[in-house]
């Protein structure tokens, strides 16, 4: 059996750190675009401590927690249209997930993290569908 020799097991470590690395790099650098202390950069920092990977999504009564400890009280709707919202329109994502046994927020750290981003998303497009289908359906027979 032919193992590979250490120029293909470099390759392949830093193959797979560029797989894991790009989401958590962003938040890495981007963090500091924050002031310290401000309710966005302790969720940050508190999710690059404790919610890397969807086995480690933290659920909003948590971060909540940890937030009124700092002396801030967020609303789960502040967050969804701030921070996380914010987070969704550049390369800095924080993924979400309403689904056991990944139920919480946390920081995308490999393919398997956004692939359950993707397909919450499918999920609640589908629905978003749904609604469309029977409202259109309302309206004909309203006005048809």
């Amino acid at each position: 059996m032919d193992f590979p020799g250490p120029e293909k097991q470099i390759e392949s470590e830093r193959t797979r750190n560029e797989k894991v690395m790009p989401f958590l790099q962003s938040v890495q650098q981007q963090v500091a675009q924050y002031p310290a202390g401000s309710p966005e950069r302790l969720i940050l920092d508190f999710l690059l401590q404790n919610g890397v990977g969807r086995a480690n999504a933290q659920p909003w009564l948590v971060i909540e927690d940890h937030l009124r400890q700092k002396g801030f009280d967020w609303r789960v709707q502040t967050f969804q249209q701030g921070l996380l919202k914010d987070s969704r329109e550049g390369d800095m994502y924080i993924g979400s997930n309403d689904h056991p046994p990944y139920s919480g927020y946390f920081i995308i750290a490999e393919r398997e993290d956004a692939k359950l981003m993707a397909d919450w998303y499918q999920r609640r497009i589908a629905r978003e569908r749904e609604h469309l289908d029977h409202l259109n359906r309302l309206i004909v027979q309203q006005w048809p």
